[in-house]
């Protein structure tokens, strides 16, 4: 069973769909950045220190609601590309 806790120092979304998080090693007390996919937002996931490679795991955040606001916003005005069949068609 896991007992090391990696910290959250600070955690910025990415445009591309990851999540950058710079983490604080409980053993080590090294600091380091590591990126996750956006999937994982809101969940505990589990990997190594990559200085000293003790196993623990660390809370990633959710978006904060009018960032997730503001991405509907984004996404409502992105108009639907033509597909394949539309453009064969012309």
């Amino acid at each position: 069973m896991t007992n090391t806790a990696f910290l959250t120092e600070a955690v910025k979304f990415s445009q591309d769909e990851n999540i950058q998080a710079t983490l604080a090693c409980s053993k080590c007390t090294e600091v380091f950045q590591k990126e996750f996919p956006l999937a994982l937002e809101g969940q505990t996931t589990q990997f190594k220190c990559p200085v000293c490679g003790v196993v623990g795991e660390a809370d990633l955040p959710y978006k904060e609601a009018d960032e997730i606001e503001k991405l509907q916003e984004d996404l409502a005005e992105v108009e639907p590309e033509e597909t394949m069949e539309e453009l064969s068609a012309l």
